[in-house]
């Protein structure tokens, strides 16, 4: 069941909360959200998004919250989720021209806010993209275009290289850094992910990787000089299928007590 639906009135209204207001020429239309690239959005979440968020009902919390049901709802307020202080304090209510405004400056919308986004949605990616998120999370009253999937039909007899040339050669030919704070303790090193599916490092510490059926590259790292000594971790492979470079581009906790960040540096020593 579609629970809202949304017209430029109520838009207009709701774009007055919070900072990072939109001129009017720019508000999104029904028509325009209705008529977007179904597909183009669906590439860009999971290339720009699902390593953060999924959107099923009843999905998990990733490093950021499950986003069924967010248009409607108050920034900061979804329960079992830790936010941080800006974005409970931000008053913003979830709308497609708010989350419009959202993903292209994140701090002037919401200041200090910590979601890890390493640069603004590209404009000719936005609008694409939200309606792909209400269709997802239940917010468009039209339905899912038939053929949503036809890019699934991938051949899987091909080896992971020319599957995910992007993410193949992203992941294989740069450094991964890593910064791990447990308590006190903070650990700082690099990782090499090699076409083999082992994993070398700066350090003594060693692991390997692995692509499953459901296209997630998993992976796992050993021998740390801190505890934990290892750890695993999985993500979507298309969320690192667009090139990005940045010290630290996500967050995550392995353990209970344990914040890692992860980044990737162009090259290899």
């Amino acid at each position: 069941m579609r629970l809202l639906r949304f017209t430029l009135a109520s838009a207009i209204a709701m774009l007055a909360i919070g900072q990072g207001s939109l001129s009017a020429q720019e508000i999104l239309s029904r028509d325009a959200l209705k008529d977007a690239d179904y597909m183009a959005g669906k590439l860009a979440f999971q290339g720009r998004c699902s390593a953060c968020h999924t959107l099923a009902d009843n999905s998990m919390d990733l490093t950021g919250p499950n986003l069924w049901g967010v248009f409607g709802r108050t920034a900061g307020t979804k329960k079992g989720f830790a936010y941080s202080t800006a974005m409970q304090e931000a008053g913003i209510g979830w709308t497609p021209d708010k989350l419009l405004a959202f993903i292209s400056d994140p701090q002037g919308v919401v200041p200090n806010n910590i979601m890890v986004i390493p640069e603004p949605v590209p404009e000719d990616l936005r609008t694409n993209l939200i309606s792909f998120v209400m269709v997802e999370t239940g917010a468009a009253d039209w339905p899912k275009p038939e053929n949503n999937f036809a890019e699934a039909q991938t051949d899987r007899s091909k080896p992971p290289s020319e599957r995910f040339p992007s993410f193949w050669n992203h992941m294989m030919s740069n450094t991964t850094r890593y910064r791990m704070i447990s308590g006190e303790e903070e650990l700082i090193f690099e990782a090499y992910f090699q076409e083999d599916g082992s994993i070398t490092t700066n350090s003594d510490a060693t692991g390997f990787w692995h692509i499953t059926e459901r296209d997630f590259f998993c992976y796992a790292l050993h021998e740390l000089a801190i505890k934990p000594s290892e750890f695993v971790e999985c993500f979507p492979v298309a969320a690192m299928a667009v090139p990005r470079f940045a010290v630290e581009l996500w967050q995550s906790k392995p353990v209970d007590g344990v914040t890692l960040f992860g980044g990737i540096q162009p090259g290899r020593p």
